[in-house]
């Protein structure tokens, strides 16, 4: 008999999160089908919130790290169908916030994400809603996440640690229908002209 996973929810965020955010989090963990213990990170560097949340999920003997940024919405069942996956690296992927309105991830052929449902092999996907499996963080020399320079564009922590699991051998997964289900939170600014004009 195998022994139920614990899953350490890592939320790496500043001062406050959105409410809508707090209340998808809150439906998810009144029966989330694992052991689960929030982690809280609050940082103004991302990428160092989610090596904070990774130390404090390898001390609290997890099994599974799941991302949730604190922008984030997603099913109530997000954390059972990602385990259920059994993947070392599994996630959704996103739309940005702002235009150009494209999914986040890049596909192992290395193309943007299309959205279609299934599973896809990623070469890169985002960190916002994201299941590692505490083994890959034992294989990966720290920091796990950082940023670097790549010409003049500044790369995230996703990529940096996506590139890294996946030189270290690892597969990283997309579960496509779970994408459809995710959303980002964004933030508009509306005047009375913008209302005169709907």
């Amino acid at each position: 008999m195998t022994a139920e996973p614990t899953v350490a929810i890592g939320i790496p965020s500043g001062d406050m999160v959105h409410a809508d955010f707090a209340a998808h989090l809150a439906t998810m963990c009144l029966n989330p089908g694992a052991r689960t213990c929030i982690i809280n990170a609050k940082s103004s560097l991302v990428a160092l919130g989610r090596n904070q949340c990774a130390e404090a999920a390898k001390l609290a003997g997890a099994t599974h790290l799941l991302f949730l940024d604190s922008d984030m919405v997603f099913p109530a069942n997000t954390l059972t169908r990602l385990l259920r996956h059994k993947k070392h690296i599994v996630g959704a992927v996103y739309s940005r916030r702002v235009p150009p309105f494209h999914p986040l991830g890049v596909t192992y052929e290395g193309e943007h994400m299309h959205v279609t449902g299934g599973m896809r092999r990623m070469k890169i996907i985002p960190t916002g809603c994201l299941m590692i499996d505490m083994s890959v963080f034992s294989r990966l020399a720290k920091p796990w996440f950082s940023t670097r320079i790549d010409g003049e564009k500044l790369l995230g922590e996703d990529y940096y640690f996506c590139e890294r699991a996946a030189e270290a051998g690892f597969e990283i997964w997309c579960d496509g229908d779970l994408s459809r289900e995710v959303g980002h939170i964004g933030q508009s600014v509306y005047r009375l002209d913008t209302a005169a004009q709907k």
